[in-house]
């Protein structure tokens, strides 16, 4: 088995782990994603906040070209995407997004 392959399974494998089937818009079987959450300082003036963004990661064997816009439906919501997804060296997608 070549490098692509092993990395490739062991990107499923931890979809399978850790992963929740969704709805993605265009697709009608569910896909696998993993969902990501992240702290967002911000500073203006003399205040300071802190944001959390979303982020769900899809295999780009699955999802194969994500745009903003897109709906995801993984259980107890319904999230878009809001940013350019970007394509990691593994294959996989993160797509921040909102609840809509």
């Amino acid at each position: 088995m070549s490098f692509p392959e092993l990395r490739k399974a062991m990107v499923d494998r931890t979809f399978a782990t850790f992963g929740e089937d969704a709805g993605w818009t265009g697709h009608a079987e569910p896909v696998r994603i993993r969902r990501r959450v992240e702290d967002d300082d911000a500073r203006l003036s003399l205040s300071e906040f802190r944001t959390r963004a979303t982020i769900f990661r899809v295999r780009s064997w699955e999802v194969a070209a994500p745009v903003i816009g897109d709906i995801v439906t993984p259980a107890g919501g319904t999230f878009r995407i809001v940013e350019e997804p970007s394509l990691d060296v593994k294959g996989v997608w993160d797509c921040p997004v909102v609840a809509a």
